[in-house]
């Protein structure tokens, strides 16, 4: 993608987030777009380019988008798209073969399945697609993406893809959701400024694309054309983020951020020109958090320095912390096969009288899958480290591994940007010095 290019696909999408706050429900048509161009595109070229990937990249950066403006036909349509383009690749490029490691995690999640079906009532499928949709879906695409080659300019166009409908997003909740001078002097995630949507996903998404953008302004912003709008865009998503209130999406995009410079480093072994780059980015961080908790009375320096809960007796009373701690008992007490999915949030309920969804992937895996879950759980820690331990080069792995890693443990697989970006990192990119292009040569 050149300049121009990226100019005009920016501009697009800041008309298409302006277009949609006079009436949201044009969402809906923008989704039947996004999904008939997709197809299309997919069988048109027959996949020949991964193209599947480009797709389920642009549904995965728009999925919290639509689910805020009701343009959803169901509540998990991304995961199903997801599936759906999977399938489709399968379908182009070829089935997986049996060697793949990833048959083996696929299996592991399908004995404590038919455990929850001896177990659930009627709304057995909506209980166990809830909790299991997601684990699949990246199954799946883990199948796909195994070892397959793809080049460094691809991976790019794939970011792009992810960033351009968060964009969107970011624009659709300045200009429909303003402050107004409205002051915020509550800690709590704000439903508002989330576009009155989940603070929690709407930040993960808003989080994911400020780490696109930092990755734009250091890989391919050699221009001040590219260069100087990219830093704005990265300022408004990172402060929208910061108006949500939901700490777990900015702080895995900031971790995820500085993973990113270490991995440059470590690819390079060497030193980077990156001063001038970094030093903007480091002003902008510190101005837009400082102008943002001014905005908001100071409340939001407090909700990130957690001043409210310091106190032991708040934090055990939270429903994270319940959630972990049911989760383990579970694990404690079924070992072997765990509870089942679905399971463990009825548990809750019995034990603690609180119904409480997971919002921690790992601890839900062991709860309710046991020993197997344990071992899906490995395979999918060991398979990107073995890779990139292999290939250090792969500045993306890594960061793309913790984005994964932290953010189903704050929102499980609630989105599948996490499940997306967890695909990614099996890839095998083929990295060319020219296509690169990051500073210091």
């Amino acid at each position: 993608m050149n300049e121009k290019q990226q100019i005009n696909l920016t501009l697009l999408h800041i008309a298409i987030g302006a277009l949609l706050v006079f009436n949201h429900q044009w969402s809906k048509g923008y989704l039947f777009l996004i999904v008939l161009a997709g197809a299309y595109l997919v069988i048109k070229n027959k996949n020949s380019n991964n193209e599947v990937l480009y797709v389920i990249a642009y549904i995965a950066g728009s999925e919290v988008f639509f689910r805020a403006t009701n343009g959803n036909p169901v509540h998990e349509f991304g995961k199903y798209s997801m599936l759906f383009f999977t399938f489709l690749g399968f379908y182009y490029s070829g089935f997986p073969k049996i060697k793949n490691p990833y048959w083996i995690y696929l299996v592991l999640l399908l004995p404590s399945v038919f455990l929850s079906f001896m177990y659930l009532d009627g709304n057995l499928r909506r209980k166990i697609c809830f909790e299991i949709l997601g684990p699949i879906c990246m199954g799946f695409l883990a199948l796909y993406t195994y070892k397959r080659k793809i080049s460094a300019a691809q991976i790019n166009m794939v970011l792009n893809l992810i960033a351009l409908p968060i964009l969107t997003s970011c624009i659709y909740l300045i200009l429909k959701y303003p402050q107004n001078g409205h002051k915020i002097y509550s800690h709590n995630s704000n439903f508002y400024f989330s576009g009155n949507y989940a603070p929690n996903q709407m930040a993960t998404v808003l989080g994911l694309g400020m780490f696109i953008y930092l990755l734009k302004i250091v890989i391919e912003s050699d221009n001040r054309k590219i260069l100087y709008p990219n830093i704005i865009i990265f300022c408004l998503i990172f402060h929208r983020g910061l108006l949500t209130f939901s700490r777990g999406g900015i702080v895995t995009g900031v971790i995820v951020a500085l993973i990113f410079f270490l991995a440059l480093y470590i690819s390079r072994n060497g030193y980077y020109n990156l001063k001038r780059k970094v030093s903007l980015l480091l002003f902008a961080v510190i101005s837009i958090f400082g102008l943002t908790s001014y905005q908001t009375d100071n409340s939001l320096f407090k909700r990130y320095a957690d001043l409210e809960i310091l106190e032991s007796h708040k934090v055990t009373t939270r429903g994270r912390y319940i959630e972990i701690k049911s989760d383990i008992e579970n694990f404690t007490e079924k070992p072997i096969i765990g509870t089942g999915p679905g399971i463990s949030r009825e548990v809750r309920k019995s034990n603690y009288g609180r119904d409480i969804t997971t919002h921690n992937e790992i601890t839900r895996l062991l709860s309710e899958h046991g020993v197997l879950g344990l071992l899906a759980l490995l395979i999918l820690i060991f398979f990107p480290l073995r890779f990139y331990y292999n290939d250090l080069r792969n500045f993306y792995l890594l960061p793309f591994f913790i984005f994964w890693v932290l953010t189903i443990n704050h929102s499980a697989t609630r989105t599948i940007a996490p499940l997306f970006l967890y695909a990614l990192t099996l890839l095998q990119i083929n990295f060319e010095k020219k296509e690169v292009g990051v500073d210091g040569k």
